[in-house]
């Protein structure tokens, strides 16, 4: 439940994000996916480095 809410999350900010600087939303939610996936990739290394 809890990854199906971040996704839902990630979509509605990316479209919202997308109507406001007319980008096409998959452009968006790539750029926005990406920074998200990075950090909880980030995160995960760094709680393995403790």
């Amino acid at each position: 439940m809890p990854a199906a809410l971040a996704g839902a999350a990630v979509l509605v900010g990316a479209d919202f994000i997308a109507q406001r600087i007319d980008l096409p939303v998959g452009v968006v939610t790539v750029c926005v996916g990406g920074a998200y996936l990075a950090w909880l990739l980030a995160r995960q290394y760094a709680g393995r480095r403790r």
